[in-house]
């Protein structure tokens, strides 16, 4: 079993790795796209600049011999005089979260994006600086808005593809403006005065952020960080669902018509095998016939392969060591007789008298024939101790290894 799940692990390494090089192959592509996109822009508005300067400069000194510029020529990118791409006028550019972020700091950043449709914001770069309308649209991904009113208009080359014939090739866009050039303007009471007036309010914070699990939705406030003054949000129309009689009734999408129970599966098992692949390398639960099956043949195999090594690596001298300790097994333990006891405890004795230097000591240490049958039963249990200890240290630590005689 610990085979399949580290194939089982190896196959989900596989995936990431390669999920992995993908996405950053991916990456790398938009990457460039928007890199190249974002240059062809700016080259197009620095070169639409120095057109500009030029004629401004050829208009002044030449006065009424200036040339006509209202003509159907079209510079090197294709554009006509007086008119911009369609990419620049909409600002259509991938950006990333970071690019997000920067160009609605201001604004609570562009996850919790402070302001909404129908807010009244000041434009504070381009041509229509200090112009003041209502928010029509915004576009998240962009982090751009676009305003109601004439605000905004700019003449913008329509592509080959989706001008029809008979049409002029330049039109007039709503301009997409970023958020970063608006700010938004909200009525406040002078704490002096005591009179509401219009006010450009420069940052926003968000507050009180809820997660709503059911809906799926995040609701949070607006504040003025440094007053805490909370500012509304914009009243939004209604949205009017119109009924079809293809639509599905409300009370049929709450009629409850599965009721789960403890007494047989929600499925039968057969169905399991259509939405999970059976023979999926992915797969870590198992019946447990096959987890049994499995665990069979690995022992099977472990006890095969086990004793395969163990006759073929022995030696003929550890074969001859096992035979020996085989036979050693089968004499069983050894017993001393009354006479071995005997000489043994006469040898004990002549080494200790000749150990001592005899003479009082040798008398002194004569046993009585009560206490040499003690002696002699100590030594016996001793002699009996030191040859199963031998023994059992001979088993433990012999081995397969030859002995040393």
């Amino acid at each position: 079993m610990e085979k399949i799940l580290r194939r089982v692990r190896m196959a989900e390494r596989q995936v990431a790795r390669r999920v992995k090089r993908r996405n950053e192959l991916v990456h790398a592509i938009k990457k460039n796209e928007r890199t190249g996109m974002i240059a062809r822009s700016r080259k197009q508005a620095g070169v639409a600049l120095n057109t500009a300067i030029k004629a401004r400069h050829e208009d002044w000194e030449l006065g009424p011999l200036a040339p006509r510029r209202d003509v159907s020529q079209v510079d090197e990118f294709g554009n006509y005089w007086g008119s911009i791409s369609s990419e620049r006028s909409l600002l259509q550019f991938a950006l990333t979260d970071e690019q997000k972020n920067a160009r609605a700091a201001w604004a609570g950043g562009s996850q919790y994006l402070c302001i909404a449709i129908g807010d009244r914001v000041v434009v504070t770069e381009g041509p229509y600086k200090g112009k003041i309308s209502s928010i029509a649209s915004m576009d998240r991904s962009a982090m751009t808005v676009t305003l109601e009113g004439n605000i905004g208009i700019v003449n913008a080359k329509i592509p080959e593809y989706l001008n029809r014939h008979g049409h002029p090739p330049v039109q007039q866009l709503k301009a997409a403006i970023p958020i970063s050039a608006i700010r938004l303007v909200h009525p406040l009471t002078d704490p002096e005065t005591g009179t509401a007036r219009d006010v450009i309010i420069r940052e926003l914070k968000p507050i009180g952020i809820t997660h709503d699990r059911p809906t799926r939705k995040v609701f949070f406030s607006r504040i003025v960080p440094g007053l805490n003054v909370r500012i509304p949000w914009p009243k939004q129309p209604k949205k009017e669902h119109e009924d079809h009689p293809v639509d599905t009734l409300r009370l049929e999408v709450e009629e409850r018509t599965f009721v789960p129970t403890l007494l047989r599966p929600p499925f039968p098992e057969s169905v399991v095998d259509e939405l999970r692949n059976k023979y999926s390398k992915f797969r870590t639960r198992h019946t447990p016939e096959y987890v049994a099956k499995i665990e069979e043949k690995e022992a099977e195999k472990k006890a095969r392969q086990k004793g395969a090594r163990i006759e073929e690596m022995l030696l003929p001298l550890q074969e001859y060591n096992r035979k020996l300790r085989e036979l050693r097994r089968a004499r069983g333990k050894p017993e001393l007789t009354e006479e071995m006891l005997e000489k043994i405890g006469e040898v004990i004795a002549r080494n200790r008298l000749a150990r001592l230097g005899g003479g009082e000591a040798a008398a002194t240490l004569t046993p009585t024939p009560a206490a040499s049958e003690t002696e002699v039963d100590k030594m016996q249990k001793a002699v009996e101790e030191l040859s199963l200890g031998g023994d059992a240290q001979g088993t433990a630590t012999g081995g397969d290894q030859p002995s040393a005689s």
